[in-house]
């Protein structure tokens, strides 16, 4: 890899770290309904040093504990800022700096949050769910999906991701219910999955959906055998599914020619 590439992906990564703490700090403000302003700490409301405002940073210089209530920060904003900084260095590593990647990059903010917000109270707040949505169908209807290899695409290609990732979760809800009872997979997940639709366009959906049942099936097993719950526990299944959509945008053209 050239040295201006290798720059380059360095400085997107740090870009991403600092930009994925503003989004986790915006999706805290969503969970607690109010304003976003000042980072502050979620347990006594106390605003944080600038060297807390990223949980890496924070992590880092040893102040990840509120200097007044002396509670750790919440470990989803770190995965975050962890999940924004790999998902941009690995687009521009791979495919360059092009529109298309900046749509994939700035695509996955959305998703990003919700990480946040699932891990934290296995809620997918439609406030940040439904403007992506519009928004992403819009762009998607007009510049297709945020697919960085995409060369041809139809104007229908996002409004069909975005029936199937919809159709698909509204029957697995369904069926989640009738198995398990409530809180299997939730209402949430089915306008997650109608995003991600919209986001990387039909098939690729399928694509990213099948990953997401693979990835919650190994997380299932792991809470089984570690006896931390059993098959009718609550799982957050939004970061299956935003990890399913992060895969597919970036290795989603080379999973399918391994498995054809």
């Amino acid at each position: 890899m050239p040295i201006t590439m290798i720059v380059t992906v360095l400085v997107v990564s740090l870009l991403g770290l600092c930009v994925g703490a503003v989004a986790a700090h915006g999706a805290e403000a969503v969970m607690g309904r109010r304003r976003l302003g000042r980072p502050a700490c979620p347990y006594c409301a106390q605003a944080y040093t600038p060297l807390q405002w990223s949980a890496t940073l924070a992590l880092i210089t040893g102040q990840g504990r509120c200097c007044h209530c002396g509670k750790f920060f919440r470990v989803p904003r770190l995965l975050c800022e962890v999940f924004v900084a790999l998902c941009w260095a690995l687009l521009v590593g791979r495919y360059g700096l092009s529109w298309r990647v900046l749509l994939g990059m700035v695509g996955l903010l959305p998703l990003a949050m919700i990480m946040v917000t699932d891990l934290e109270t296995k809620r997918v707040p439609n406030l940040i769910m439904l403007p992506s949505i519009a928004v992403m169908l819009l762009i998607g209807i007009f510049a297709g999906p945020a697919l960085p290899l995409l060369r041809e695409w139809n104007w229908l290609t996002v409004i069909y991701g975005a029936l199937a990732g919809f159709g698909v979760l509204r029957v697995l809800v369904w069926l989640g219910v009738a198995v398990f009872g409530e809180g299997a997979l939730g209402e949430g997940d089915i306008t997650l999955a109608t995003y991600v639709g919209t986001f990387l366009g039909f098939p690729m959906i399928i694509e990213a959906l099948l990953l997401a049942f693979v990835l919650g099936g190994v997380g299932a097993v792991v809470v089984l055998v570690t006896r931390r719950g059993t098959l009718n526990t609550a799982i957050a299944y939004g970061p299956y599914i935003i990890l399913g959509c992060a895969l597919t945008l970036i290795f989603g053209y080379d999973i399918v020619h391994w498995l054809y």
